[in-house]
């Protein structure tokens, strides 16, 4: 890969990799002491005035230092970057914790936890469910003579388990009656068309079936509410980080991940194919993105699922890509073995 840079393009590829490794910046002294070069300090200097005047480089303050912009970064991450292969320990992680036998939302929400602790880094998992998803069973399970068990299984596997306290004992008749009408709704179809059935249901009930319904039915509307958001892991994450610490504007980054759904427009439309995404700062469009990186992969395309990681610029993108491509590859591979 070095061969194949001129020298200009080389002193970028270290005045890149070594903002990357400690966010300071990077003095021609410095890299003209690389062994990858064999010129003088004087002519880094004028070399770094020419990465200057193209764009790619800048002065954050009175520094002889410069520091990698956006475009700079952009062009090492298409030409320059060398990925890294995937650490034993991380392919051991992913082996453990992502298995086929998990339910998708369980196997999603997995997913979005372990690359948020592996990285340190917020991790975003595209909604668990794709509309239209059916109900395979349906049940009420009686704990108590005022405390009821509701079971709902899809088709995934995934269940639902809800305790619903009720004002009074419900009657053997009560929910005898009760379950049978939930079948008739839910049971073999789509979810949110067995929502609207037993809506009209609960309008033509009373008294106690009246009651029960009206709780099973509030379970399933939040439920399905919560099927179809995002998955984020790690917010907390980025207000540890030395950059959050120095750039108070990146508090609007938590604000923006609280309502995500431009976020997840842009995740969208750029994995509509398998290949892994890289946005950088204001490449996003988001003002509240300006000083992070966005990694993200498509893991299935019907229904679309993506996956993505959200940190600062100053991302090891070497060996963040490969895990984040090697956890859609699991991830796509378990859903395979489901179909």
């Amino acid at each position: 890969m070095v061969e194949a840079l001129s020298r200009t393009e080389l002193i970028l590829k270290l005045i890149v990799e070594q903002y990357l490794l400690d966010g300071q910046p990077v003095s021609s002294k410095l890299i003209s002491e690389h062994h990858a070069l064999a010129v003088s300090s004087a002519t880094v200097r004028n070399t770094m005035v020419q990465l200057e005047q193209m764009g790619l480089i800048r002065s954050p303050h009175t520094s002889a230092g410069r520091i990698p912009t956006t475009a700079g970064i952009r062009l090492f991450i298409d030409k320059m970057l060398q990925l890294d292969p995937l650490t034993e320990k991380w392919q051991r992680e992913l082996n453990t914790r992502l298995v086929p036998t998990l339910p998708i939302s369980l196997l999603c929400q997995q997913a979005g936890q372990l690359l948020a602790n592996l990285t340190g880094c917020v991790a975003i998992v595209s909604a668990p469910k794709a509309a239209g998803r059916e109900v395979r069973q349906i049940d009420l399970v009686r704990l108590a003579s005022d405390r009821l068990l509701l079971v709902v299984i899809d088709e995934d596997g995934d269940i639902l388990h809800r305790v619903l306290s009720c004002e009074q004992s419900i009657d053997t008749a009560t929910l005898s009656k009760v379950l049978c009408l939930l079948n008739a709704a839910l049971a073999g179809d789509q979810w949110q068309d067995g929502i609207a059935r037993l809506g009209n249901m609960l309008k033509t009930e009373t008294g106690l079936s009246q009651m029960l319904i009206s709780k099973v039915l509030g379970q399933l509307n939040l439920d399905e509410f919560l099927q179809h958001q995002p998955l984020i892991f790690g917010q907390h994450q980025l207000l540890l980080t030395p950059d959050y610490q120095t750039n108070p504007a990146l508090q609007q980054v938590v604000q923006m991940l609280e309502h995500p759904a431009g976020l997840i427009q842009l995740l969208q439309a750029v994995t509509q194919d398998d290949k892994p995404k890289l946005i950088l700062g204001k490449e996003s469009g988001f003002v509240e993105l300006a000083q992070l990186s966005v990694i993200a992969q498509s893991y299935q395309l019907l229904p679309h699922r993506f996956i993505a990681l959200l940190g600062p610029r100053r991302m090891n993108y070497a060996q963040l890509i490969p895990l984040v491509e090697s956890c859609a590859a699991k991830l796509n591979l378990n859903l395979n073995r489901k179909n």
